[in-house]
C-alpha cells in the first residue's frame, strides 16, 4: 500500500465515523419524538396526582374565597370572580371539598 492510498483509507475511516455519529443523532431525535410525548404524560399526570399539588390548588381557591368574600366593591369582586373561574376551570370539581364547591356554583350562576 502506498502513502496515498493508507491517507485516503484514513480520511474514509474518518468520514465513515461521521456518518454513523450523523446517523446515530437522528435515530435519537427520531426515537425522542417518539417517546417524548409520552413520557410528558406520564410526569404531567403524576404531578396532577400529587399531593402537594393538590393541597395547593385547594389552598390557592380557599384564599381567592376569602378574598372574594373581603371583596369590598363590584369590581375587586369582578376580578377575583375571573381569576376564580380560570382557576376552577383547570381542577377537577370532584376533588373540591363541598364549600369550595358551592362557591363554585355561586360565581357560575352569578
Amino acid at each position: 500500500m502506498t502513502k496515498f492510498q493508507v491517507v485516503l483509507s484514513v480520511i474514509a475511516g474518518l468520514l465513515a465515523i461521521a456518518a454513523l455519529g450523523f446517523y446515530f443523532n437522528a435515530l435519537d431525535l427520531a426515537l425522542l419524538a417518539t417517546f417524548a410525548p409520552r413520557t410528558e404524560a406520564v410526569r404531567q399526570n403524576t404531578f396532577e396526582q400529587s399531593r402537594a399539588y393538590n393541597d395547593g390548588m385547594i389552598r390557592d381557591l380557599e384564599n381567592i374565597q376569602m378574598d372574594y368574600v373581603a371583596a369590598t366593591t363590584d369590581q375587586q369582586r369582578a376580578v377575583l370572580r375571573a381569576t376564580a373561574l380560570h382557576r376552577f376551570s383547570v381542577y377537577p370539581a370532584s376533588k373540591l371539598p363541598p364549600d369550595l364547591q358551592a362557591f363554585y356554583q355561586q360565581l357560575k350562576n352569578n
